[in-house]
Parts: structure tokens; C-alpha cells; sequence
């Protein structure tokens, strides 16, 4: 999810209009880099059984090295999560697991159709794959305003994206990877958050 927006004083709907409204920008700007690299609309996301399975596998895999490491590295771990809460303000205000899912389904989509379904797919073009996956995860990295240590971070899990995106084909499959994998780190985050007490989080309820 993406740091372009202050929503350290938002309420619940406002963030969630403001998110959802990013995410269908952000899809039909792909839909537009893909249209441009002369392929077929109707081609850009194919439902199928296989896609579904692609994201779950690569949801759960990415979710399970995180944990291996959220859980095995815990000091080093909440630096990066203090750092997080830092440059979010989402994390000034508790998250319910409903919102949490609703905001990780707006970036797996929204960002998989920019950065992979489109801009990887147009540069990829002129450029070939690896160029393309290294620009286009590099801008990935770049619309989520991190620190350097949350930058390569974050680069490196778009550029995972983009190599299954260039293997697969299958930008569904990208979009429920990294949904689910979403969903699994705003939890731990916002739980680490809260255990941590920054922010002033005392696990009040979240603005409605």
C-alpha cells in the first residue's frame, strides 16, 4: 500500500473511499500502459483456477518467509516496524481486520495492474524483462515514500512480483499474492504497533 495519502486523521470510510479510489486510478492507468503496448483489453486480467492458485502459493510463501523472520528476528524486526509506523499514518489508529482486507485487496490490485499488468508489460517492450521488472519495482518502491532499509525491501518484494508476473502471465496471480500477502503484514505490523505502544496505539478502536 502506497504512503501518497496522510491518513493519520482520517476516518475509516473517508480511507477506504480515498484507497479504493486510488486503486481504480492506478488500474486504469495500467489498462492504459497495456492498451499503449499494443495488447488486447480483454487480455489484461484473465480469471482462471490456475491464476487463484499461482497468488495463494505465492501469498502464502512470501507471508511464511516474513513470519520466519517477524517472528525469528523480532529485535531487528520491530526496527523495521517502528520505521514503518513512522512514515504510515495509518498506524495512528487501529485497524479492524474488515478494513485491513479491504485496503490489501485495493493494493493487490491497483499496484499489480500499474507496475506489472502495465508498466512492466510497456517497458518490458522496449527494454526487455529484466530492465523492465528493475524499473518498474523501483517505482513500486518509490510510490511508498520508505526508508532505504523498507526501500530495498520493498523493491525486492516488487521485483518478485514482476519475475512471477513475466513467468506466469498471470496478473491475477500477482494480485491475490500480493493481497494476501498484505494482509499478513498490516496485521503483524498494526499487532506490533500496538504491543509496542507507538503512535500513543492503546488498541482503541479505530475512527468511524
Amino acid at each position: 500500500m502506497s504512503n501518497a495519502l496522510d491518513t493519520s486523521t482520517l476516518t475509516r470510510s473517508t480511507l477506504l473511499s480515498l484507497i479504493g479510489g486510488q486503486a481504480i486510478a492506478f488500474f486504469g492507468t495500467g489498462l492504459a500502459f497495456w492498451w499503449l503496448a499494443g495488447r488486447e483489453i480483454g487480455a489484461f486480467l484473465v480469471f482462471s483456477s490456475d491464476g487463484i492458485l499461482i497468488g495463494v502459493a505465492l501469498g502464502a510463501g512470501l507471508s511464511a518467509i516474513a513470519a520466519i523472520g517477524f517472528f525469528g528476528w523480532q529485535h531487528l524486526t520491530d526496527r523495521l516496524v517502528r520505521l514503518q509506523a513512522e512514515g504510515y499514518g495509518i498506524f495512528n489508529t487501529r485497524l479492524n481486520l474488515p478494513t485491513i482486507i479491504a485496503i490489501s485487496l485495493c493494493a493487490g490490485i491497483g499496484e499489480e495492474a500499474l507496475f506489472r499488468g502495465g508498466m512492466q508489460t510497456f517497458l518490458g517492450d522496449y527494454t526487455g524483462p529484466w530492465v523492465a521488472i528493475a524499473i518498474s519495482s523501483a517505482l513500486f518502491a518509490a510510490l511508498h515514500l520508505p526508508k532505504p532499509i523498507i526501500a530495498v525491501l520493498v523493491f525486492s518484494i516488487g521485483a518478485l512480483f514482476g519475475i512471477v508476473y513475466w513467468l506466469t502471465n498471470s496478473l491475477l496471480g500477482v494480485m491475490v499474492g500480493h493481497a494476501l500477502y498484505d494482509i499478513f503484514a498490516l496485521w503483524y505490523v498494526q499487532k506490533r504497533v500496538i504491543e509496542l505502544g507507538i503512535n500513543g496505539q492503546d488498541g482503541e478502536p479505530e475512527n468511524d
